[in-house]
């Protein structure tokens, strides 16, 4: 290959390159979410830890293990449910405590519509299905089931906290739970 071929592959390949880098470069701008796109509420604050009253009595760790929603047909109403756990909980069962007590919280602009069978959450004027109502049938009865959409998530992340008594202030780390309408 004479120096000539050389020089033109080099050229040709930084153009590529060059191309390559800006059309990655614009996939990933679009591919993060604006700020401002997701709602975010706090809902609740649960300690890190919990103390099982089973097994060696030592401290676990605590984590979300999901969340649902409850309505109420009669009112309209919809709230959310997030349960905790702990790793050992299943094997300890009802003798080693129940762990943290779930966080069920009503929160504004969440409701239940009957006409659609749907909870929806409304704010500033915006309507997202959060979930779907529905009915499964048993042998002799039936049970509403209500299917979240994915809209409309429970989070959880470990929070550094700082609280003020009057006179000291006290840290501490909790787990904190937040309602997110994406």
């Amino acid at each position: 290959m004479t120096a000539i071929h050389v020089q033109g592959f080099r050229r040709s390949a930084l153009l590529v390159s060059a191309a390559m880098s800006l059309s990655l470069s614009l996939i990933l701008a679009f591919a993060v979410p604006v700020r401002g796109s997701t709602t975010r509420i706090k809902i609740g604050t649960v300690s890190p830890e919990c103390r099982p009253t089973a097994g060696p009595g030592f401290p676990a760790p605590v984590s979300m293990a999901s969340f649902s929603f409850e309505i109420n047909k009669e009112t309209s109403r919809a709230r959310v449910v997030v349960e905790y756990t702990y790793p050992d909980q299943q094997i300890f069962a009802l003798e080693g405590g129940l762990g943290p007590q779930p966080t069920v919280a009503q929160l504004p602009g969440l409701t239940y519509d009957s006409a659609a069978k749907t909870v929806v959450y409304e704010f500033n004027g915006k309507r997202t299905i959060c979930a779907i109502v529905g009915k499964r049938k048993m042998l002799f009865w039936s049970k509403s089931v209500i299917e979240p959409t994915g809209s409309c998530v429970v989070s959880a992340r470990t929070t550094d906290h700082a609280e003020d008594d009057g006179w000291s202030i006290h840290r501490f780390r909790a787990i904190d739970t937040d309602f997110e309408v994406r």
